[in-house]
């Protein structure tokens, strides 16, 4: 019988990593890249500075006192998140969109802290993401209670391990809705994972994949939205910024 085991054992988990292997690349062969007003936004102004490095920076004129970092959905571009992500920083953010490997936040949860050790000169810091890379910064969240600010959430909810219902920071989830408003079932099911004071911003007709501007991309969507990825992204915006704002 150990002897049998010593041979399937080893053939069982073989099968396991090149089946999650496959699984990966092809959410990497068929990963949403940016469109072309994300390509667009990516070109520094006098307003807005944008360097395009290990990090995505969009530093904005004068002197910012307060960052946001930004992880993105799984096997999405960070960039194709531009046109969001530069109008928050044009407010007065520093805003650092962070690539992740393979375009997996969930390979690299933790990179906000090298964000935090390369712009010392910011004194207060706030965590945000779309999708999976929402769930992986509300695990480093979760994780750093005494580092950040708050939370901000696009369209997702903190993994089970991680539940933020104590956490004293404010916490916003902001999040595609039916044209009457409601939250994705899937949502509603999650709501214990936020903590009670946590505030919700519907956006009512968007969809998943509007909160950026991409192109391709295999997510397959619950319904079509019924506004224009523009309108969709004007209330992502603002309840970005409200949401900053909350945390001051």
């Amino acid at each position: 019988m150990m002897k049998a085991l010593k041979y399937w054992v080893p053939g069982f988990l073989l099968v396991v990593l090149l089946a999650a292997a496959g699984y990966i690349y092809r959410l990497y062969a068929n990963g949403a890249t940016p469109a072309p007003d994300a390509v667009a936004a990516l070109r520094s102004d006098a307003r807005v500075t944008v360097e395009d490095g290990e990090f995505v920076v969009f530093r904005p004129a004068g002197v910012p006192t307060t960052g946001l970092i930004f992880y993105p959905g799984a096997a999405c571009d960070v960039r194709g998140y531009a046109p969001v992500l530069r109008r928050i920083a044009d407010r007065g953010y520093l805003v650092v969109a962070v690539p992740m490997p393979l375009d997996m936040s969930i390979f690299a949860p933790g990179r906000a802290d090298v964000v935090r050790e390369a712009f010392p000169d910011i004194g207060r810091w706030v965590i945000a993401g779309h999708s999976m890379g929402g769930a992986m910064a509300a695990r480093y969240a979760s994780l750093h209670p005494d580092d950040l600010a708050g939370l901000i959430v696009w369209d997702s909810y903190p993994p089970e391990a991680n539940p933020l219902s104590d956490v004293q920071y404010p916490v916003w989830h902001i999040h595609r809705a039916t044209e009457d408003g409601r939250a994705p079932q899937k949502f509603e099911q999650q709501r214990n994972l936020f903590p009670a004071t946590s505030t919700w911003v519907p956006i009512p007709g968007g969809n998943h994949m509007q909160f950026g501007s991409f192109e391709g991309g295999g997510y397959q969507e619950e319904w079509a939205a019924s506004i224009t990825t523009a309108e969709q992204q004007d209330q992502v915006v603002t309840g970005t910024l409200n949401a900053l704002l909350s945390m001051q």
